[in-house]
C-alpha cells in the first residue's frame, strides 16, 4: 500500500505499531476505515518490545491494561514484557492487522497539503499519502544518561536499562543500580538475582507499593465467566479498577499526609529489620510522581540481597562509587535507570510551509493539536493504564471521521489558542521536557469521568471544512 495514492480518499496511515497503534487499528478496521500501519521496527509492541531489562513489566493491573476488545485472562495482577509483547504480537494476527502494517518504515517527515486536503508522509520505506493522520509513536525518546564526574576512569562497565538484555547476568559482578522511578524498582529484585551483589542508589526516595501480583478472588471469578462468554462482569471489573484508581490519585493528592501516613505503614516491617526509613521519606508528595509499583522488593530487602543507598553521586573511581557523604560503594557494572527524555512528535510535521513545534501548542481532548487538519494524537492518561484513555480517545478520532463522511467534509481541526496547563504530575522526565510539551486541555485527567463525559461529540467544537 505505498506510493502517493494509497489511501487518499478517506484512510489513515497510523504512526507506530504499539499499544496506541494497534488498538486504534482494531477500532478503525471495526469501523470499515481503511488504514496502514508505518513501523519504523521489524516488529510489533513499542516499548514492549524494545526494552528488554530485567524485570520490565506494566505497573497496571492488565485486565485493564489490556484492550476492551480483548481483555487478558490471568491469575497475576501484573504482566512481564514478553508475556505483553505475545499478548500483543496475538493481537495482531488475530484481527488481521499484521498485514496492514508497513515494518522498518520509519516516519522521517509529515507533510499536510491544504490544496490536497491530505497528508504525504515520508519514511525510510518511501512516500505515503492518505487523509487523515494518526500518531502513536509512544512518547519517550532518547535514554536520559546523567554525566558523573570520573566516570571516564571507571574500568568497570556504564551502562543505561535502554542498553540491558535481560539474558545477562552478573553473578561474579558487584552491580549498582542508579535511580529511584519505576525502572529501577521493577528491576532491583530481578537483577538481585543475577549479581554477586547488588547496591540502590537513589539520589532521592520514591513511594512505592508493593502487591504479591496475584489476581484477588473477584477478578478471576469474572475471568472465568468471561472464558465461558459471560463478558460483562469483565468490563464491570474493568470500569471498577479505573474507578478505584482515580479515586486514589484524588484523595492521595488532596489528603497528602493520610497518604504519607499509608506508606509508612506500608513499609514498617521492611524498616524495623533495619532499612533507614530515609529511604522511603520522599521529599515530595505522594502522586506528584508516579507511585512505582514492587514486585518482590521487599523480600529482597529483608534478605540482604538489595541493599539501598541514599544521596548524591559525588564521583567514579577505577573500581567503585564515591558518594557526596563520603560512603564507598564498590562497582564491577554500574547500570542507570535514569529515565528517558520525553517526546511526543518524532519526526517533524508542517502545514503548507509552516513547520509545527509541538512545544506549547494547544492538546484537545487528548487528541488533535491546535491549528493542525486531520491530525489526530492519541494520548494515554498520566497516572493509570495508557488504555484506558487512549481507546476511548481513537473511538472519538472515529466518530469525528464518520461525520466528516456523512457531511462531505474534507478537513477538520481545532484552533490554536493559549491554554492554561499545569502538569498533573512532576516526575523527571516531565519538568526536564517541558517546553517541549502541548498543553492539555479539554478533559479532567481521570478516566472515569472523562470516558463518559468529555468525549460527547459536538461539531461546534470542530472546524470542519
Amino acid at each position: 500500500m505505498s506510493g502517493r495514492a494509497a489511501l487518499a480518499d478517506r484512510g489513515v496511515l497510523i504512526v507506530g505499531a504499539g499499544v496506541t497503534g494497534l488498538g486504534a487499528a482494531y477500532h478503525l478496521g471495526a469501523a470499515d476505515i481503511p488504514y496502514t500501519i508505518l513501523e519504523a521496527g521489524e516488529d510489533v509492541g513499542g516499548v514492549w518490545h524494545t526494552h528488554r531489562w530485567h524485570g520490565a513489566r506494566c505497573d497496571s493491573e492488565f485486565i485493564k491494561y489490556s484492550f476492551s476488545f480483548k481483555p487478558f485472562l490471568s491469575p497475576l495482577s501484573l504482566q512481564p514484557r514478553a508475556e505483553i509483547h505475545r499478548y500483543l504480537r496475538a493481537i495482531t494476527d488475530e484481527f488481521g492487522i499484521r498485514d496492514r502494517i508497513r515494518f522498518n518504515a520509519r516516519v522521517t517527515r509529515a507533510e499536510f497539503e491544504p490544496a490536497e486536503r491530505r497528508w504525504v508522509i515520508h519514511t525510510t520505506a518511501g512516500i505515503f499519502t492518505s487523509r487523515f493522520l494518526l500518531n502513536g509513536n509512544g512518547y519517550f525518546s532518547d535514554p536520559h544518561v546523567p554525566s558523573f564526574r570520573g566516570a571516564q576512569t571507571f574500568k568497570g562497565e556504564i551502562l543505561h536499562t535502554a542498553e540491558l538484555d535481560e539474558r545477562r547476568s552478573f553473578h561474579d559482578k558487584d552491580v549498582v543500580l542508579v535511580g529511584s522511578g519505576a525502572t529501577a524498582i521493577c528491576a532491583a529484585p530481578e537483577l538481585s538475582r543475577v549479581s554477586r551483589s547488588l547496591v540502590l542508589v537513589q539520589r532521592s526516595p520514591s513511594y512505592i507499593y508493593e502487591t504479591s501480583n496475584q489476581a484477588g478472588i473477584v477478578t478471576r471469578v469474572c475471568q472465568q465467566l468471561h472464558a465461558k462468554n459471560v463478558t460483562t462482569p469483565v468490563q464491570v471489573l474493568r470500569y471498577a479498577i479505573q474507578c478505584k484508581d482515580d479515586l486514589v490519585f484524588v484523595v492521595f493528592r488532596r489528603f497528602p499526609r493520610l497518604a504519607r501516613w499509608f506508606f509508612e505503614h506500608h513499609w514498617r516491617r521492611t524498616i524495623d529489620d533495619g532499612t533507614p526509613g530515609r529511604h522511603f521519606q520522599p521529599r515530595y508528595d505522594p502522586w506528584e510522581q508516579r507511585i512505582a509499583v514492587a514486585v518482590g522488593l521487599k523480600d529482597q530487602i529483608r534478605r540482604r540481597a538489595i541493599t539501598i543507598r541514599t544521596g548524591e553521586i559525588e564521583r567514579f573511581t577505577d573500581s567503585s562509587i564515591v558518594m557526596v557523604d563520603g560512603d564507598t560503594i564498590r562497582c564491577d557494572v554500574c547500570i542507570l535507570a535514569t529515565g528517558y527524555d520525553l517526546e511526543l512528535l518524532k519526526f517533524q510535521m508542517s502545514v503548507g510551509a509552516e513547520p509545527i513545534a509541538v512545544g506549547g501548542i494547544n492538546l484537545y481532548k487528548n487528541i488533535m493539536l491546535g491549528g493542525v487538519p486531520n491530525y489526530f494524537h492519541p494520548f494515554g492518561a498520566w497516572h493509570t493504564a495508557w488504555t484506558q484513555n487512549s481507546e476511548t480517545v481513537t473511538r472519538f478520532a472515529i466518530t469525528i471521521m464518520r461525520h466528516m463522511r456523512a457531511h462531505g467534509y474534507d478537513t477538520v481541526r481545532v484552533a490554536r489558542r493559549n491554554v492554561h496547563f499545569v502538569p498533573p504530575l512532576r516526575s523527571g522526565y516531565i519538568t526536564r521536557s517541558l517546553s517541549r510539551m502541548p498543553r492539555f486541555h479539554g478533559t479532567y485527567g481521570l478516566p472515569t469521568l472523562d470516558n463518559v463525559l468529555s468525549y460527547r461529540f459536538r461539531p461546534r467544537d470542530f472546524i470542519f471544512a
